[in-house]
């Protein structure tokens, strides 16, 4: 055995040699401009699952996709449109942004299971089963009678399954998010939430949904909300030490191969006070913002732009954690749960 100590990890060469995949991020199309572009840049995500659409029916939600495709055509290829694990590689290989389609409802598919596969073939990749609310799939996580999937959404998880779609059960109730992780074959994910563990929420996951993802293989992402991590994170903006104390509590749950980095952050110009009053309006049950609606406590310190993405690795290396450790948080473990999910793809 030698003597010669460990040298200590470098975040910034870990993160900048791992592939990093955020499985979930959204900004508006509005804001896609050189400045988002340039917070990209510095983040050094390989790849990333963005929302496209939040709760719209079907012609707005496709529209949304080639609006975003059209966007990307304009980027010199820096950022461009991903369709599997492939585009992932070669993103790292050369120094680019594999960016996947994905939406935060199946409110588009409706009730008709042909549009989940045309929406596959406009190059969608991840999609949530709910958002909050009720949906012919299910019950969301602010329904208050906690209903299971529906027969259609049975079919409807199965058929992702058959394409190769990633279900994302993020905004989804426990009940209907037990019972797709039931029904899957494949593995299903929890992109960005918190834990009741810390935060009794509704929109929180408890022990139970995480133990069960994880059995079937399932991956898990917390988003960096200040209210999803810590008790008085409306009141008061905690430190991103928050953020590192609900990953060692998931470790320490389910372990290190089932917790993956999933920020929900955006481009920060998208807030304002009215859109965040909207949010409470709508969906009260979501620990987003406080009642005085100040902007800057919803994330915590440090970790409130998509340029801020490095500041996890740097948390993980603070905790201890081993390099081999840190790279599967950071995309290691996400793009082992997708190699199972998108095999099945047509």
């Amino acid at each position: 055995m030698s003597d010669t100590p460990a040298q200590p990890l470098d975040p910034t060469a870990l993160h900048r040699d791992s592939v990093v995949f955020n499985a979930l991020d959204c900004t508006p199309l509005a804001w896609a401009d050189e400045t988002y572009l340039g917070k990209l840049a510095a983040s050094g995500v390989t790849a990333i699952n963005h929302a496209v659409s939040i709760s719209q029916d079907y012609d707005a939600a496709a529209a949304s996709i080639v609006g975003w495709q059209r966007r990307l055509a304009e980027t010199d290829g820096r950022v461009f449109q991903a369709y599997g694990l492939d585009d992932v590689a070669h993103a790292k290989a050369e120094g680019r942004v594999a960016w996947f389609a994905g939406f935060e409802d199946s409110k588009p598919v409706g009730e008709d299971l042909w549009r989940l596969e045309t929406l596959y073939q406009l190059g969608l990749r991840f999609m949530g089963l709910t958002y909050q609310n009720r949906n012919y799939a299910g019950d969301g996580s602010g329904e208050s009678a906690n209903g299971g999937l529906s027969r259609f959404g049975r079919a409807l998880v199965m058929e992702c399954n058959r394409l190769g779609v990633a279900l994302d059960l993020s905004h989804t109730g426990e009940r209907s998010t037990l019972e797709a992780i039931e029904v899957s074959d494949r593995p299903v994910l929890v992109t960005h939430a918190g834990l009741t563990h810390f935060v009794d929420s509704p929109r929180n996951k408890s022990d139970r949904v995480v133990r069960e993802l994880a059995a079937r293989g399932g991956v898990f992402g917390l988003a960096a909300k200040s209210g999803f991590l810590t008790p008085d994170g409306l009141t008061r903006r905690p430190g991103a030490d928050v953020f590192a104390d609900n990953i060692d509590y998931l470790v320490e749950l389910v372990g290190i191969d089932h917790v993956i980095v999933g920020t929900d952050v955006g481009d920060e110009r998208k807030y304002s006070r009215e859109g965040m009053a909207r949010v409470r309006r709508l969906y009260p049950e979501i620990p987003i913002v406080g009642e005085d609606l100040d902007l800057d406590r919803i994330h915590p310190e440090g970790m409130g732009t998509p340029a801020d993405l490095p500041r996890i690795t740097e948390l993980l290396t603070g905790r201890g954690y081993s390099g081999e450790d840190i790279t599967k948080v950071l995309g290691g473990n996400l793009t082992r749960a997708l190699a199972e999910i998108w095999d099945s793809g047509v």
